[in-house]
């Protein structure tokens, strides 16, 4: 029995319960089931099967939902593809990853399929089943070392044993889709939610990218399970401290997984706040989700910097030397029901990765390296202790810097470059690009948004005659140093006003620059949503205005964002003007 088998159980169990809200729908188990089962049929009839790869390139939402079980149960290979990423990469994806045909996308180089009336026409039945446990179930490209992404083949029995931890004791039923269909956690999402009965809350595009709005939906929907970056942990937990929503979270667990967890003032107050508890998975994609750990006692008692945990059932880890020793600390390994298949594709650099597991005591049984130090404590707890290469996280997604190195040098007018990781104000990561050419760094921002997804992005860009070497010829990555001042284009221009001052210091802080004038542009600033999540908290400290996170990117200037703090400003004196004459009024008489 594997996943899509478990599934129809459900769907017996509880036909008429709410397996899915999403884009203002409410699908049952049995509503959902149907519409995924005659999506399988139309995919049948175009050859998908057992280890076929399908792209998905569906907006978030009860389509991708439905696609992605679709695939499943017509046996195939979901490949997720984000529309906003640029169609050079996604192309890339649908080669890389051998797929038959995209559902939803029809501008590749493979058959597209936009399902139309006939598909209701269709049974609602589910197709016969072929495929089990080890067949693969979905590819899950991320950032790869040698300048371009490499797909991971994730079979059945993997995302099944993410899911039954999920479940293991009876927990929240309601449960928020966040995170990307492009990151692993969404499938522990999905299955760790419907494999129990309970109810997936799809998150839109522009809820994921303002904590105020998403806010309003777990209150409004009674979400009682998130799982969350530690980086957006953070900024939800600001936006709740500076204006709660009105209606009480239903809020009882929050898993933060994708990066380091760093446990702040402000996510001790907040979790204390709601009720709700903490636990901090750990786990590359290779693996999906390897260890654990519940935080426990009040948060005012949590370590700012908990450790990974424990393995999670079925799954094995060892800390090793380069020898396949062990040492503590050392390079931890991952082995167990849990590991991937390997890289689609890539045989080499399979056989680099998953290397043969001494300790499974059976013939075949192989364990990852993840690249990751760690050490175990005396009770038996990992600590993260950094990685033994460049690769980092942003905003819980595994960067490689050299990827970005590529695609810059791929630019006619750069001779050389080189992209190093620097840490942020709030704890989070980011990429600096030191770059020696003819080119100006907003052509070289555009030229890179037409190529990599928005987190490769470096934030910013430092134009140099050469790079420094050291004394072994190499590029010394030491020597570049994170900027000081994140100056653009634009001439400086002084705040003129008190408003534009405050904002002027909230860029300066958020973005770790020196000097920001009213009409340098965010973006070239090295701004992006986690950062525009936080100037509008700190707009809305500062001057009691709310504004939604898109009003930074649509105005991304100091003086922009003044005039829209003024402009909202007067709507909210007029709104509270029009309350109180409406107030004031005689009751109408009843004729």
């Amino acid at each position: 029995m594997d996943l899509v088998d478990r599934l129809h159980r459900q769907v017996d169990r509880s036909p008429g319960a709410v397996a899915l809200v999403a884009d203002g729908h409410r699908l049952t188990y049995r509503e959902l089931d149907e519409r995924a089962n005659r999506l399988a049929h139309h995919l049948r009839d175009h050859g998908v099967g057992p280890e076929v790869v399908v792209g998905m390139c569906l907006p978030r939402g009860r389509d991708a939902i439905v696609g992605l079980l679709a695939i499943m149960k017509a046996g195939g290979v979901c490949l997720p593809m984000d529309p906003a990423h640029p169609h050079d990469r996604l192309a890339y994806l649908v080669a890389a990853s051998g797929a038959r045909l995209v559902l939803g996308g029809t501008a590749f180089e493979v058959p597209g399929l936009l399902p139309g009336p006939e598909v209701e026409t269709l049974p609602g039945t589910p197709p016969e089943r072929r495929s089990g446990p080890d067949n693969l179930v979905s590819v899950i490209f991320t950032s790869g070392s040698t300048g371009r992404p490499k797909g991971i083949g994730l079979p059945s029995r993997t995302v099944e044993n993410v899911a039954d931890w999920a479940l293991r004791t009876p927990g929240p039923r309601v449960c928020a889709q966040f995170c990307s269909l492009g990151f692993d956690m969404s499938l522990q999402e999905v299955f760790g939610t419907l494999l129990g009965g309970g109810s997936l809350v799809v998150v839109d595009e522009e809820q994921r990218k303002d904590p105020y709005l998403l806010l309003e939906l777990l209150a409004r929907e009674r979400v009682e399970r998130i799982y969350l970056s530690p980086s957006f942990l953070r900024q939800l937990a600001g936006a709740h401290l500076s204006r709660p929503v009105r209606t009480p979270l239903a809020l009882r667990e929050v898993i933060a997984a994708g990066e380091p967890l760093r446990v702040t003032e402000d996510v001790r107050r907040f979790l204390t706040e709601v009720g709700a508890g903490l636990e901090n998975q750990y786990g590359p994609s290779e693996t999906h989700q390897a260890t654990a750990n519940r935080l426990s006692g009040p948060p005012a008692g949590w370590s700012a910097d908990p450790p990974l945990g424990r393995a999670i059932r079925n799954v094995t880890v060892h800390l090793l030397d380069e020898r396949l020793a062990p040492a503590n600390p050392g390079e931890l390994y991952i082995g167990g029901r849990g590991v991937a298949r390997g890289y689609v594709g890539q045989p080499l650099l399979t056989a680099e990765r998953f290397v043969p597991d001494p300790f499974a005591g059976r013939p075949g049984a192989v364990m990852y390296r993840t690249g990751d130090r760690a050490r175990r404590t005396p009770d038996g707890q990992l600590e993260f202790l950094g990685r033994i290469d460049d690769q980092v996280k942003i905003r819980g997604f595994r960067a490689e810097p050299s990827e970005a190195e590529a695609a810059i040098a791929a630019h006619p007018e750069v001779r050389e470059a080189a992209v190093v990781p620097h840490e942020e104000p709030d704890g989070g990561r980011r990429l600096d690009a030191y770059v020696a050419g003819r080119v100006e760094p907003a052509q070289l921002r555009a030229f890179l948004a037409e190529r990599l997804p928005d987190y490769l992005v470096p934030a910013t860009f430092q134009m140099v005659e050469s790079l420094p070497l050291n004394e072994n010829g190499k590029v010394d990555r030491a020597a570049l140093r994170p900027p000081a001042d994140r100056r653009t284009a634009a001439p400086y221009a002084a705040p003129e006003n008190e408003q534009e001052t405050v904002i002027c210091g909230i860029f300066a802080e958020v973005l770790g620059t020196e000097r920001v004038g009213v009409d340098d542009e965010f973006g070239e600033l090295g701004g992006n949503s986690l950062a525009a999540t936080r100037i509008v908290t700190r707009i809305l400290r500062e001057f009691d205005v709310r504004l939604p996170v898109r009003t930074v990117f649509e105005q991304p200037t100091v003086r922009g964002l003044a005039r829209a703090v003024e402009a909202a400003v007067v709507a909210e004196i007029r709104a509270l003007g029009a309350e109180e004459i409406a107030a004031a009024l005689p009751a109408a008489e009843e004729p």
